[in-house]
């Protein structure tokens, strides 16, 4: 049984322990400590469980331990494993959820979410860290980069390429073909016929630049 922590103790947070919970219904594998949020103090209840610290928590950790990203800000996350990545007793599982199908092609890097009812197809590849939220799908030979979150019901057909970094808003819809940039923002239900640059925010049916870097969608 190997020890586990949640980075990050919001909504997503939670949503990753019942993610846990549903891959090792018996806690045979997994044997979870706690939450680590640098916005909440010590103690603080979550889920039948507890915040045990921030970042600084790892520093007076003796043994190996898992760690399950809660964050859905890709920013965030990249500098979260830029930190943690350098310590030899920190692993990055990939989890995917049971109601998920991942074919036995596709490539998942240290750290992958694959949610519930979601489908990722035949050699598609998803990086490190990356999510994908409930009920999204990932068509055949796309590449969905490091860090990026992928939220509830979006569809990316195949061949398709999204850059690190990349948020992809709920229920957006990415043609074939097509490459979204690195660091840049897909707005909710946004329709994509044109390729994307990088660090932009995109939103509309068709999707269109509505400002250069990032933004909260």
């Amino acid at each position: 049984m190997r020890d586990l922590i949640i980075y990050g103790a919001g909504g997503l947070g939670r949503e990753m322990l019942g993610l846990v919970c549903a891959m090792d219904p018996q806690r045979s594998k997994w044997n979870f400590l706690g939450f680590i949020d640098d916005g909440k103090p010590a103690g603080t209840p979550v889920s039948d469980a507890v915040v045990l610290g921030g970042m600084s928590w790892f520093s007076s950790v003796a043994g190996s331990v898992a760690v399950v990203m809660g964050l859905a800000d890709p920013e965030a996350k990249g500098a979260v494993y830029a930190k943690l990545s350098q310590n030899p007793m920190i692993e990055f599982p990939v989890l995917v959820h049971p109601l998920a199908y991942v074919e036995p092609s596709a490539t998942l890097a240290p750290g992958v979410i694959v949610s519930p009812f979601c489908f990722v197809a035949v050699s598609a590849s998803l990086g490190i860290c990356s999510f994908l939220n409930a009920a999204s799908q990932v068509g055949h030979d796309s590449v969905v980069g490091d860090f990026c979150s992928v939220m509830p019901s979006v569809n990316i057909s195949g061949n398709v390429t999204i850059g690190p970094r990349t948020l992809v808003g709920v229920g957006a819809k990415i043609l074939q073909g097509l490459k979204i940039g690195s660091d840049a923002t897909v707005g909710i239900g946004s329709v994509f016929l044109n390729d994307v640059p990088d660090a932009c925010t995109v939103l509309g049916y068709p999707a269109r630049v509505v400002s250069k870097g990032r933004e909260e969608r």
